[in-house]
């Protein structure tokens, strides 16, 4: 494909309606090269559709997106295997689209090309996902695009609760889908396959990235907390902290009498290793409550 098709390409995926002349004087060509250029990709199957009239011009079809890359074969190969999989992963939040992509793009390619990576469908395959089933991904998606905070009903180990959220971003990791959202207790993790119900709210959100809340938890002096969970340990953890396989947490020293607390509660499911400043705080809790019921 000739660059200068490439360039129109990009031009045009921006969804703006351009006048033969714009997209001419953009590549530097004449109007009569442009105008064969359309025609060439309109040809080729492109959705490029004009618009007649004084204010006329080119356009994409809506929703299309024309194909932003002239791929080798390897790398072909490659995108297509990573969408194979990546439409196996259960309630990615942008609905029936995933079960599509990869054979969209398949049958989008030359017929040799198709040819070939359809004979190595079968000989390829990545651990398929064992996710529960995760179905308001797209709602909170939702909520992330309109900028707002929202409520969500959450199933915690106690019971239901309501709870207002700023959400940050979803996370696919370990086979699952969390939600990191900012609350009235700082930070939190909730797994979506637990969020029973989102509501939006008309609070404008704080529009955090995953980079600002990793520089939010960087904050002021932090200490190394790492825990030892049990199975239960591990789910009642989730709307406290973040989980991670290395059960290690870096935490602002100033939150640390809070999190003691929040520790005590889960009693013998959750067992902390250091630091011993917090060993020290639990092992305190633990005596003020057995010398409550001395008296």
């Amino acid at each position: 494909m000739k660059s200068r098709h490439l360039k129109v390409m990009r031009l045009l995926n921006r969804q703006q309606l351009l006048t033969a002349r714009e997209l001419a004087d953009a590549c530097g060509v004449s109007l009569r090269t442009i105008q064969r250029d359309l025609l060439e990709l309109e040809a080729n199957g492109y959705p490029i559709y004009s618009e007649r009239g004084a204010a006329g011009g080119y356009r994409v079809l809506p929703n299309r997106l024309l194909p932003p890359l002239a791929l080798r074969e390897q790398e072909a190969i490659t995108l297509f295997l990573m969408l194979d999989w990546v439409g196996q992963i259960p309630d990615l939040p942008f609905g029936a689209l995933r079960g599509n992509l990869a054979e969209w793009y398949l049958h989008e390619l030359p017929s040799d090309l198709e040819a070939k990576m359809d004979r190595l469908k079968g000989r390829v395959r990545f651990a398929r996902p064992d996710t529960p089933p995760s179905p308001l991904t797209r709602d909170l998606l939702r909520l992330m695009e309109a900028e707002v905070k929202g409520e969500i009903t959450y199933e915690t180990t106690s019971g239901r609760r309501t709870i207002l959220i700023d959400p940050i971003g979803l996370t696919f990791d370990r086979n699952r889908w969390y939600l990191l959202a900012q609350t009235d207790r700082g930070l939190r993790q909730y797994r979506v396959d637990r969020v029973e119900h989102v509501q939006q709210t008309t609070l404008p959100s704080d529009r955090m990235t995953f980079e600002e809340a990793d520089q939010h938890g960087q904050a002021g002096e932090q200490v190394t907390v790492r825990l030892e969970l049990t199975t239960l340990g591990e789910r009642l953890l989730e709307g406290i902290l973040p989980l991670n396989e290395q059960r290690t947490w870096s935490v602002p020293v100033a939150e640390l009498p809070f999190l003691g607390r929040q520790l005590f509660g889960l009693g013998r499911e959750v067992k902390v290793l250091e630091p011993a400043s917090l060993i020290d705080e639990l092992q305190n809790q633990a005596r003020a409550l057995l010398a409550a019921y001395d008296d």
